[in-house]
């Protein structure tokens, strides 16, 4: 009996230090980060937050930080935003835009603090409360400067891919368009990818419509193909590719003016840790980075016969 009575006390024993532990470890508060795809871009602003929050004096340890990635997918994102708001997180830092709206749709009712990163027209997060973030806003007059000086011409044809999963992306086009309007016989050749699987097609379009070069948008949708599909058919046809990031330049696209996506995701991390420490989402003043980083690629360049930019301050990545 008394052995009896012994194995029940280890069994009850056991089952509270689990109990115990099991509290512990969900007493930590959640931080909770999405990035809606992988490519160089989306993963330097996870970096740049991961910074951020450091910087700002957050003991991460303090905190179980769980990071999904949707995959290029806006469903998995709402799934992924729907369980971290059943979680109670903290806070939901959301990487891209339609990370971000997914991320705002879930918390909207439950008290949950979002912050965007690298929305690039937040003006479509305006009609959610409790969130702040950080915008990335392209300077496609200095692009094109970029793109006129390499190619060393302005009547170009210009082709841009986007997608319809992008909301941000018709405003870049536009953008794009109003910009191209200084240089005469300048034209912008737009071509809409419904799906990731006619990304070729699309390229090879614009290819066969005499496009002088490609301009990527900030839209990770074309951008998580560039390396994979975009850029073996370009080089083919030998037509550059200006991307819209640095990472892309060392990929192979030409050259680019572009924001430094590291010190986007920073100011994202950085708005986090202020809601930890106890400030309001929405008294955080959306952070807009906008100032473009010239960069090329030599190696690209001397293999197209293009010239470097003409900007002093230019970077080679090569």
């Amino acid at each position: 009996m008394k052995k009896i009575t012994a194995i029940i006390l280890s069994v009850l024993l056991l089952a509270a230090c689990l109990l115990s532990a099991s509290s512990c470890s969900s007493s930590k508060p959640t931080i909770g980060i999405i990035q809606f795809g992988s490519h160089a871009s989306l993963n330097n602003c996870y970096d740049g937050i991961m910074q951020g929050l450091k910087e700002s004096g957050i003991n991460l340890d303090d905190y179980n930080v769980e990071y999904v990635n949707s995959n290029f997918d806006p469903t998995v994102s709402q799934s992924q935003a729907n369980t971290l708001v059943n979680k109670h997180a903290a806070v939901i830092i959301a990487i891209a835009t339609p990370s971000a709206v997914a991320a705002a749709n879930a918390a909207q009712d439950a008290g949950v603090p979002v912050v965007f990163c690298a929305v690039t027209d937040a003006t479509v997060m305006e009609n959610y409360e409790n969130l702040t973030g950080s915008s990335d806003i392209p300077n496609f007059d200095k692009q094109l400067e970029v793109v006129t000086s390499v190619m060393g011409k302005k009547d170009l044809k210009i082709g841009v891919l986007y997608s319809t999963e992008e909301s941000s992306s018709p405003v870049q086009v536009a953008n794009l368009k109003k910009a191209a309007e200084a240089y005469k016989g300048m034209q912008v050749m737009d071509s809409v990818v419904s799906d990731i699987t006619t990304i070729d097609a699309k390229v090879n379009e614009l290819i066969e419509r005499g496009v002088d070069c490609f301009i990527n948008l900030l839209d990770n949708t074309i951008v998580g193909k560039l390396e994979t599909n975009i850029l073996p058919l370009t080089n083919a046809a030998k037509i550059p590719v200006f991307g819209s990031e640095i990472e892309q330049v060392k990929l192979g696209c030409a050259a680019s003016a572009s924001i430094e996506y590291v010190q986007v995701g920073r100011a994202a991390g950085d708005a986090a840790a202020k809601i930890l420490g106890g400030a309001k989402a929405s008294e955080i003043p959306v952070a807009i980075i906008s100032d473009p980083y010239v960069y090329y690629n030599s190696t690209v360049l001397a293999a197209l016969s293009l010239n470097r930019p003409s900007s002093a301050n230019a970077q080679d990545v090569a």
